[in-house]
């Protein structure tokens, strides 16, 4: 009785089985089908083994026991069989449920069982060699062979859509299996094909079904590839989901050694894994993700966890070492944020990344509201960048009227986006995202070219025009080479550094004021002058004016507006005019909407007049035929 490859087989199926069931499941489908498979493969080994006993011994037993026993194995192998496809399909087309091929299939398969159990099957012995023969010996070949062929067809014309390496190993597992049939075809003696069946699941077991695959060492929860499997089969079943994503990485903002952090790490994880209905996966180096199947029961793992971060954590060296921790929080109420599991997982790194970088906002509720806002977002990039790439972006002149001389000298330059259907995209929409993500840098640059250009084909000082003012936002401020580029596109352009004024805002003296001054020093002494733009927005100072070398201040439409609408605010705008006089510098009132309100603060002695009253923002051609005709008409 040579039964030793049946025994090994049998020996390493049983020695998976015990470290498979050592081990949590994340609770996938393919690891569902993956223990189907190897129970069916070690009954099929056990009936083999058993079968061959029988066979041996058939002249102490019923001979109708010694052949139910061999036809309940060689219907096994069938099943094992099927136990393959299923497994593949599972991956293969994602949704288990409602495969109809694997219906299909298994219906085939049921008849092959039946066929085998209704036909005969023979029995052979001569000392050590043992083997079945017969129609049900056939059908089982005829059915077993089908079976691998459909499997590997199922892997070879839908592998893109399916984990390369568990492809790759059905692959060998069923070509393993192939072989071993034939050759226990054409030598009955050669009992192989079910040692060829274990050494498939140890395969799959090596290369994906291994538990300690998707185990994180450090700390022992599911790993970001289990994460990324879970996610998945969530968005394949259709299953809804909600989670808490959790970022340690606030070592940029407080004063907080990492490897404390990894010493907390351990009772972290401990009361973690004691929130009810959780499935804790460890997704980054500082990162926890807790995926519910309940939104009430995230809601109270929410205040379970908020509450426990407002007490200290016991880094483990001695009672006294206790950590007090400032996690970000994401927060998804529903899967339907996104359409699929590998959206989820760019949507949840924008949204880690972006609440990082608000060290005040420590919660972010990633909803419908907050998506739209993201797509908003990304939309309005898309417009800049495509705006900057097919010179989309236009420049509008506001003029500016002095009081003194009664006309118009100057004008402020406004950046414009034009979108493909030929309409203007709201300043006060692309401008912020601009800034937030840096393209205000190319796009000031963009502006100030364009200016520098309309000077130059325009000579606006026949036309009284003294300068034109330009806005910096905060972004460029910071940069170290505004001076050396401005410096070099007004070279471009041939345009004398005189006609050129620059507002920065009140917000923009504050951000790296030492890079802000070396600018603005270089710049005037190349002939540029500044003006303080948005004086009365904000946290307005007079220290501002003081430190700042600037020849104007502009009052803010707000603080304009102020003057003739708040009794209180009526003593301030005379008094902080009278003050910026006394320093020798001009003033500029923005808002002005009416007569009442020009003759107004022409008595209180403002220098310069800006608003709807005189013109909107509107295009240089526009502009030059608007100066041309007002300054001309003084003259």
């Amino acid at each position: 009785m040579n039964i030793k490859m049946q025994l090994c087989g049998l020996t390493i199926l049983l020695l998976i089985m015990f470290f498979y069931n050592q081990k949590e499941m994340i609770g996938l489908y393919t690891e569902k089908i993956f223990k189907c498979a190897l129970y069916v493969n070690i009954y099929c080994l056990s009936m083999d083994i058993l079968s061959v006993i029988m066979i041996v011994n058939q002249d102490f037993i019923p001979k109708l026991l010694v052949l139910a026993v061999c036809k309940l194995y060689i219907a096994s192998l069938i099943w094992s069989g099927y136990s393959a496809l299923v497994y593949a399909s599972t991956d293969a087309f994602r949704i288990f449920k409602t495969n109809k091929m694997v219906k299909i299939f298994g219906f085939a398969v049921l008849v092959d069982t039946i066929i085998i159990f209704l036909t005969p099957i023979y029995t052979y012995r001569d000392r050590d060699t043992v083997y079945t023969y017969g129609s049900s010996c056939i059908a089982t070949y005829i059915g077993g062979v089908i079976i691998i062929i459909a499997t590997l067809l199922i892997v070879i014309l839908y592998g893109r859509l399916m984990n390369s390496k568990r492809r790759n190993a059905i692959i060998t597992w069923m070509l393993i299996w192939l072989v071993a049939a034939f050759t226990q075809f054409l030598f009955s003696k050669l009992l192989v094909v079910g040692f060829a069946s274990a050494i498939g699941i140890f395969i799959l077991f090596l290369e994906l079904e291994n538990p300690e695959s998707h185990i994180d060492k450090s700390t022992g929860l599911f790993n970001a590839m289990a994460f990324d499997d879970y996610l998945k089969q969530i968005y394949n079943e259709d299953q809804e989901c909600c989670g808490i994503f959790i970022s340690l990485e606030e070592s940029r903002y407080y004063n907080v050694n990492m490897g404390e952090i990894n010493d907390a790490l351990y009772e972290i994880i401990e009361f973690l894994r004691k929130i009810p209905g959780a499935k804790i996966f460890k997704t980054d180096y500082r990162e926890i993700s807790i995926i519910f199947t309940d939104k009430d029961k995230m809601e109270e793992g929410y205040r379970l966890i908020e509450d426990r971060f407002k007490q200290e954590w016991n880094t483990g060296k001695d009672d006294m070492s206790l950590l007090l921790l400032h996690p970000y929080f994401l927060k998804i109420p529903s899967k339907s944020v996104a359409e699929n599991s590998d959206d989820m997982i760019m949507t949840l790194k924008y949204f880690k990344n972006h609440i990082m970088d608000n060290p005040e906002v420590h919660c972010t509720v990633v909803d419908e509201n907050t998506i739209e806002k993201k797509k908003t977002k990304e939309d309005m990039i898309s417009a800049i960048v495509s705006a900057l790439d097919e010179d989309r972006v236009e420049v509008f002149y506001q003029p500016i009227y002095s009081t003194e001389e009664k006309k118009f000298v100057s004008a402020e330059a406004l950046v414009r986006i034009r979108k493909d259907d030929g309409s203007l995209i709201p300043p006060g929409l692309f401008i912020p995202v601009a800034e937030e993500t840096g393209l205000i840098l190319k796009l000031g640059k963009r502006v100030f070219e364009k200016t520098c250009q309309f000077i130059k084909e325009n000579d606006i000082q026949q036309y009284g025009v003294e300068y034109i003012e330009v806005n910096l936002s905060v972004v460029q401020c910071e940069n170290d080479m505004l001076a050396r580029v401005y410096m070099d596109i007004m070279n471009k352009y041939g345009v004398d550094p005189k006609y050129i004024n620059l507002e920065i805002t009140e917000s923009a003296s504050v951000v790296l004021k030492k890079t802000l001054l070396k600018n603005m020093d270089a710049l005037i002494k190349y002939g540029v002058r500044f003006s303080l733009d948005d004086f009365g927005n904000g946290e307005s100072n007079l220290n501002y004016i003081l430190d700042m070398p600037v020849d104007i201040v502009k009052f803010d439409r707000d603080m304009t507006n102020a003057y003739f609408e708040n009794t209180t605010a009526k003593h301030v705008l005379p008094a902080v005019t009278n003050m910026i006089k006394g320093l020798e510098l001009k003033v500029v009132a923005e808002g002005v909407e009416t007569e009442k309100q020009l003759k107004t603060l022409e008595g209180l002695g403002i220098d310069y007049i800006q608003g709807f009253y005189f013109s909107r923002p509107i295009k240089g051609k526009e502009f030059i035929e608007f100066v041309k005709t007002r300054n001309m008409n003084k003259q």
